[in-house]
Parts: structure tokens; C-alpha cells; sequence
């Protein structure tokens, strides 16, 4: 009777085998050829059992993956192992590919003698190609998204560009007709300089966001630093909104540009209590924290600096897009969608990142995580007499302007407008004590270049480099950088550092 059972529980699982049409299951001998066939073979492959019974199953194979050996590496495994499972085109009676999911077993008998193998197929082809449809949508959308940021960005860029240069051009023709009233020149010109140092701004915001901006990074008392940004930043708040301030004294070294995050710092706290136009508390904090991996990928010792506020809170659906430059929720005029940008910008350059949350009516925190250092650097203000300045510039404009600066500040100024001017000249003349150069200049060789080169040949020989713009300045850390544009103060401590002794 038990014998009986057993026999009609295996025809009936035969049955059941046989009759599944959405998986191929068949079974190979141990040469890996097919022994038997159920209907979902037939239906996923095309062929009839007593058209392949018998046949050898890298038949089910492309051409490609036959002649690599695929079919062989496949049983090989299932008999080391127990078992295959992998993904990849296979062929149909009619040529036609399909992509599947194929599990190859190991099957032994009962005295665990292996017998051949247990091989199942299923046809992944529509949800591989509806999983590819979703990817395509997905980039579609990112890029509709990139197109939308790169629109907004290019509006507001000319916006704001256009604003500038119609008060300078403006401004010049003005002066060129009324040269000879001398206060009427002097307002045009404070009128050129303000447009002129707002677009100088605006240049410096949309490096930082797209990391470029030159940063001028020094170890500092991070406690000092906060407390003179949170001092600002009060003086600027409406007398409804509290600043509160939670500083550790404990506090590690980091090693940034200042004044970029002061800026980052005033940014966040203008956004903060523009989220709070009834009142409210605006907090800002810093402590020393240790990152295993979060945020960003950040691993170590760092400085977590936070501002915070009791305002509206931020939407789910734009939290995303807060650092895109020119995205703004902000009424026109009240905002350029700078700010969050700059921040960004500031931290990533910083070898650190900014994180934002939020709920909507509970206020929002952004944290700036900033890695830290070990030791301070002197400050050493020993004054200098003013030098010999090689200038290599280019453009003429810029050449002639930088050379008057130079001029008001009392230095010696020799004009070069290339790189191998500029190499024959500290060749030639022994009395160059500092090379003032641009890095981005035609002729092959960059700025960068020519200081190493003048350093070959005069390795005293202080260097300064200045550019507004360039992939280069990552690989200028040797040399000080002066961005671009500067004015004459910038300059003048420019120099006064690569001179000081």
C-alpha cells in the first residue's frame, strides 16, 4: 500500500512537472544532455520533446557564449558545488534571443551518487525590458530636470549680468562725458565698483557651487571664528527672531577658508529667518563628531556646525533642489538662490558635506560636517621691502590694470604676455624677486607650468598665481592662488605673503 502511494505521488509530481508552462524544467544527464521536457521548455524554447531529448543543452546557447566555454563552466560549477544560478541571452528553435534565469542543480540518488543535473528556465525578457523602459523614463526625467536647472541657472546668470553691466557700461560712458566734473566722476566711479564687486560676488557663489572657487584655506580657532560669525549674524536678525548659540569649547582645528564660511554661516542664517517671518529662535551649533560612513560617505574625526530654525519647514518634494543655484521659493526680488548653493559648494570643497532636514511646521536644520586638524600655524607679519614683480597676463586689459595696482603699491612691475616671455625674462634678469602670474595663458604653457620651471632655475624665487576659473588650481596647491577679481588690499596681501621671510 505504501508502495502504491509512493509511486502515485511521483506520477502525480511528474504530472505537475510536466504541466508548469511559465518555467523550462528538464532534466540533463551528466554529459548535459536532455532527458526529459515539460511544457514550459516547449513553451519558452520552442521545441518539441522528441526534437530534443537527447540533444546536448548548450544548443539553448549564443554562439558567443559557446565558443567562451559558458556552457561547460556552468555544469562544472553545479557539480563542485551543488548548484548554478545566473542571467544571460539564450536562443529559441527560431534564432530568437531571450533573456533568462537559469538554476542548475546537482542530482544524486539515494546512495548519493550524482546522476546527472535538474535544470530550470524562466523567461525574464518583458520585465528586463520593462525594468530598462523605467531607466530610460528615470534619465529622461533627470535629464528634463538638468535641462530645467540649467535654464533657471542661465536666467538668473544673465539677469543678474545684465543688471551689472548696463551700471558699468553705463557708468563709463557717463565718465567719458563728464570727465572734467571731478564729484560727479567720483560717484560714477564707486557706482562702477559696487556693480562691479556685486558680480565679483555672484562669479565667487557660482564657483563655490560648482566647487571651482579657489579657496584660501587656513588652520583656525573654529570657537573664535563662530563667535565673531554669530556676532554678525545677530546684528542682522529682526529683534523678533532669538539667536541662540550652543559652541562647544572643545572644539578641534579645522583647516578652511574663513571667509567662505562666514559666508556659508550668513547664508544659512538669512534663509533661516526669512522661514520665520512671524518670529522665532534661530540656533546655531558646533560640536566635535565621529563619522563611520554617514553622511556622504564621511569616515573620522570632524566638526558638525549647525543652524537651525523654528520657521515653516521645507517640503519633501523640494528638499532636493535647495542647493541648485538660482532655485528659490523665495518672492522675486527677495532672493537670488545663491545661498544654499554657495554652502554646498563651501563644505564638498572642503573635503566635508551639508546635510538638510526638515519637516513641514517643525523648522529645519542644516549641518555643514567639516574635517578636522591638528596644530596651528604662526603668524608671522614681518613687512618686507617691495620687490621686482615679473606680471604674465595675457589679456592687455587685465595686464595693464594689474600693472597699475602693482604701480600704486610701489612695486617694480616687468610685463610679460607669455609663458616663454616670462621664462626668458627670469633667465635673463637676475632682479625678478617674484613672479606674479595667470594660470589659464595660450601657448602650452600655463601658469602652473611656468612657476615649476622658474623654480628649477631660481628655486628661492617667490610665486604667486591668480585665475578666475580653471581645472588647473587643483594641481596648484604648491603655489598661493589669488583668485580673481582682486582688489588692490587682496593684492597687496598677496603679495606681502610670498615675499615675507
Amino acid at each position: 500500500m505504501v508502495e502504491t502511494d509512493l509511486i502515485g505521488d511521483a506520477r502525480r509530481f511528474d504530472l505537475l512537472v510536466r504541466s508548469v508552462t511559465d518555467y523550462a524544467i528538464y532534466l540533463l544527464d551528466l554529459n548535459g544532455r536532455v532527458s526529459s521536457w515539460n511544457a514550459g521548455a516547449q513553451k519558452i524554447k520552442g521545441y518539441l520533446a522528441d526534437e530534443i531529448i537527447g540533444e546536448h543543452f548548450s544548443r539553448f546557447y549564443t554562439p558567443e557564449d559557446r565558443a567562451a566555454g559558458l556552457p561547460d563552466r556552468t555544469l562544472a560549477t553545479a557539480r563542485e558545488t551543488g548548484r548554478f544560478e545566473g542571467e544571460g541571452w539564450r536562443v529559441r528553435k527560431d534564432g530568437e534571443r531571450f533573456w533568462a534565469f537559469v538554476v542548475v542543480d546537482a542530482v544524486h540518488d539515494d546512495e548519493g551518487n550524482m546522476i546527472g543535473f535538474a535544470k530550470i528556465t524562466r523567461d525574464m525578457t518583458e520585465r528586463r525590458e520593462a525594468a530598462q523602459r523605467l531607466e530610460e523614463t528615470r534619465e529622461q526625467l533627470f535629464q528634463l530636470q538638468k535641462m530645467e536647472a540649467l535654464g533657471q541657472l542661465t536666467g538668473g546668470v544673465a539677469h543678474d549680468f545684465n543688471n551689472l553691466l548696463t551700471a558699468i557700461i553705463g557708468g563709463a560712458d557717463l565718465i567719458a562725458r563728464n570727465a572734467d566734473q571731478a564729484e560727479k566722476v567720483r560717484r560714477l566711479t564707486e557706482n562702477i565698483r559696487s556693480a562691479a564687486e556685486r558680480g565679483s560676488g555672484l562669479i565667487r557663489q557660482l564657483l563655490a557651487f560648482a566647487r571651482r572657487q579657489p579657496l584660501e584655506p587656513k588652520r583656525i580657532d573654529l570657537q573664535e571664528q563662530l563667535a565673531a560669525s554669530a556676532t554678525l549674524l545677530r546684528h542682522s536678525l529682526p529683534a523678533e527672531v532669538e539667536l541662540i548659540t550652543e559652541i562647544s569649547d572643545q572644539l578641534p582645528q579645522v583647516e578652511i577658508d574663513p571667509a567662505q564660511l562666514e559666508l556659508a554661516l550668513l547664508n544659512l542664517g538669512f534663509n533661516g529667518r526669512d522661514a520665520m517671518p512671524d518670529g522665532g529662535s534661530l540656533r546655531m551649533s558646533a560640536r566635535r563628531v565621529v563619522l563611520e560612513g554617514e553622511p556622504q560617505g564621511l569616515s573620522g574625526e570632524y566638526v558638525a556646525i549647525a543652524v537651525a530654525d523654528t520657521g515653516h519647514g521645507i517640503p519633501a518634494e523640494i528638499r532636493d533642489r535647495l542647493i541648485e543655484p538660482f532655485f528659490t521659493t523665495k518672492p522675486f526680488g527677495k532672493g537670488a538662490g545663491l545661498g544654499l548653493s554657495q554652502v554646498y559648494g563651501f563644505a564638498a570643497q572642503s573635503r566635508g558635506a551639508l546635510t538638510i532636514e526638515s519637516q513641514p511646521g517643525e523648522g529645519a536644520t542644516f549641518t555643514i560636517y567639516l574635517p578636522t586638524v591638528k596644530g596651528l600655524v604662526a603668524d608671522d607679519s614681518t613687512e618686507v621691502s617691495a620687490p621686482l614683480v615679473l606680471l604674465v597676463e595675457d589679456d592687455p586689459v587685465v595686464a595693464n590694470l594689474a600693472e597699475e595696482l602693482l604701480d600704486e603699491l610701489g612695486y617694480r612691475v616687468l610685463v610679460a604676455h607669455s609663458g616663454s616671455e616670462a621664462l626668458n625674462l627670469i633667465m635673463s634678469r637676475e632682479d625678478v624677486q617674484v613672479l606674479f602670474s595667470d594660470v589659464v595663458m595660450p601657448g602650452g604653457m600655463t601658469g602652473v607650468e611656468l612657476a615649476q620651471k622658474a623654480r628649477l632655475r631660481r628655486p628661492e624665487l617667490p610665486v604667486l598665481l591668480t585665475t578666475g576659473y580653471s581645472e588647473t588650481v587643483t594641481r596648484a596647491c604648491e603655489f598661493p592662488l589669488l583668485p580673481k577679481p582682486y582688489q588692490l588690499n587682496e593684492l597687496s596681501a598677496a603679495l606681502s605673503g610670498v615675499t615675507r621671510h
